[in-house]
């Protein structure tokens, strides 16, 4: 597996008749989208070669963002081919700020040449963490959607501004300070920001740690998730103008002791 955060060509022959499986995973910044041009390619179709561009970051079978927080389901997100471009070139386009090329060419001086770029993207949702350090502001636009912020660690989430379930689109604005308002998956489970944990990169199955919603613009607010992936998720009606900035940087031996309960 190779991971890159540069955009660039890259260009890839097989040595070897081995039918291994590999990958290319893109890592572009949180505001950006993937773009992929395949300048040429070469895979024969006869000796089980094949090649397929995922829109997502894929990791032991499980692929983020999960289907229920991107508007197409897993198998659309998936395009696979094989074959010899003849004055043909394919382009791809992720949704968000990851991208993977899986490749099995088992026939030496067979391959590929790509091109890869990192383009705007206006309305970025689902974001995978490039930083440790630098915070990222999930916002709804006005939209009834789901949006996920993923880091690839156990993480101390911090949050930095607070803003969901209170800013009405319709004209109604309650901009009062209420604090952070905890537990809202109780109290208000169709605008909330949801806080956890899991194994794997399926973030449908994540073990919640907290949630939380209001208006808070100086949040004194850290959690601790003692899972290998961290994730806040900003769950949206379209009722309200919702954004959540946060920051997650690893977790350490020091804040767990610091937050013994005895």
């Amino acid at each position: 597996m190779f991971i890159t955060s540069e955009p660039g060509d890259f260009i890839y022959t097989s040595k070897t008749d081995d039918e291994v499986v590999c990958g290319v995973h893109f890592l572009a910044g949180p505001d950006q989208k993937v773009e992929i041009n395949f300048q040429s390619f070469d895979i024969p179709c006869e000796h089980r070669g094949l090649i397929s561009v995922v829109d997502g970051w894929e990791l032991n079978g499980e692929v983020f963002p999960s289907e229920m927080d991107h508007r197409l389901p897993l198998q659309q997100r998936n395009a696979e081919f094989c074959g010899k471009n003849i004055g043909e070139k394919r382009t791809f386009v992720s949704s968000q700020n990851v991208a993977v090329i899986r490749y099995r060419i088992p026939k030496p001086g067979k391959g590929f040449t790509v091109v890869a770029t990192f383009v705007k993207n206006p309305r970025p949702c689902n974001v995978l963490a490039v930083s440790s350090t630098e915070p990222f502001t999930l916002r709804n636009y006005g939209r009834r959607i789901n949006c996920t912020y993923v880091a690839l660690y156990p993480g101390t989430v911090q949050v930095i501004a607070l803003g969901v379930g209170v800013t009405n689109l319709l004209g109604s604005s309650r901009t009062i300070e209420t604090g952070t308002l905890r537990k809202c998956d109780q109290r208000n489970p169709r605008d909330q920001v949801v806080i956890g944990g899991s194994y794997g990169l399926d973030t449908s199955k994540v073990q919640v740690v907290d949630s939380i919603c209001g208006m808070d613009s100086k949040p004194d607010y850290r959690e601790a998730v003692e899972y290998g992936v961290t994730s806040v998720r900003l769950i949206s009606s379209g009722i309200f103008e919702n954004s959540v900035t946060v920051n997650i940087q690893p977790l350490t031996d020091e804040f767990l002791d610091a937050n013994v309960n005895f």
